[in-house]
């Protein structure tokens, strides 16, 4: 996820991603590689610490998102090495240097797979006349079409790590695809669990929907141009953001007078415009009684003054 971008000529900053342009201009960026807990039935996600996708001192080669997602699962590992994790990843994750990784600690995996990242594991599977297949028909008249198959090499070297493969498709009443996801994963796909592994699947996309778009666009700011700093202040401003969106998260699960608010209020930017104001004028003695005045204020007097 990037933070920001800055177009310098002169100045550049070590721990900084880079890209030379043509004009001679550098264009220094920010990135991590952000993951959080989440589940297919619940909107809320709760992120977890990010790794940083930067140079290392003194080292001239880039950084990349795969090198910092061994570093994620290491250090996620050492830090709950008691839990047990699925990772969800997009297609530069389905490969076999990653999977490795997350099956030597433990983990299990289900990887965004496309056919032109996987030519060989596309054209293994098509050398079948048929697959394992399950559809259900909705009350829309859409047909919702279940495929897999396990054990199936991820590409044609010696060494290739076997995989089981699922697909997942919609098929509207005229017959035409409106959607199509694949994946690989190391749990064995059958009936009774295709559907539950499909929604887990699809369920990488609260991560872009719930979380970086809510810390764009709903008051966070988090594409603010923070400068770089002398070494990290741009990563830590990211991480207090980020932990400020992680107590919301949990109280959007667990507190009924945040959960009144934010009914009450729509919008999170609204919420945090109304939270600005009460604390202008008034001092609290704990965020639950902000939180409260809030939820009682009367929708016809402004914030600040309440007649007698």
């Amino acid at each position: 996820m990037e933070l920001n971008t800055i177009v310098q000529k002169k100045i550049s900053c070590e721990h900084c991603l880079h890209k030379e342009h043509k004009t001679g201009e550098k264009t220094y960026s920010h990135a991590v590689l952000q993951g959080a807990i989440m589940h297919p039935d619940k909107k809320q996600v709760i992120p977890v610490m990010p790794e940083a996708i930067q140079n290392t001192d003194g080292s001239k080669k880039q950084d990349c998102e795969t090198n910092a997602a061994k570093r994620f699962i290491d250090r996620l590992k050492a830090t709950h090495p008691r839990q047990k994790f699925l990772i969800c990843g997009d297609g530069l994750m389905s490969h076999q240097p990653l999977i490795e990784k997350v099956l030597d600690n433990n983990m299990h995996y289900i990887f965004v797979c496309k056919p032109g990242d996987h030519q060989y594991l596309f054209e293994w599977l098509n050398d079948f006349p048929e697959l394992p297949c399950l559809e259900i028909k909705d009350t829309k008249g859409r047909t919702h079409q279940y495929r897999w198959k396990n054990k199936v090499p991820l590409h044609g070297q010696e060494d290739a790590v076997e995989v089981n493969y699922f697909e997942y498709k919609i098929i509207n009443e005229k017959g035409k695809e409106t959607s199509t996801n694949s994946w690989v994963t190391d749990v064995k796909i059958n009936k009774k669990n295709i559907i539950k592994m499909a929604k887990a699947g699809r369920c990488r996309w609260k991560i872009e929907n719930e979380c970086f778009n809510t810390l764009k666009n709903q008051g966070y700011c988090i594409e603010h141009n923070y400068g770089h700093g002398k070494h990290y202040l741009n990563y830590n401003l990211y991480l207090i953001t980020l932990l400020a969106f992680y107590f919301h998260q949990i109280f959007e699960l667990t507190d009924k007078v945040y959960q009144g608010c934010r009914k009450k209020f729509g919008s999170k930017r609204h919420l945090w415009e109304k939270l600005r104001g009460a604390i202008y004028f008034f001092i609290f003695s704990s965020w639950e009684t902000l939180l409260t005045y809030l939820l009682e204020e009367q929708e016809d007097i402004k914030i600040g003054f309440k007649s007698s």
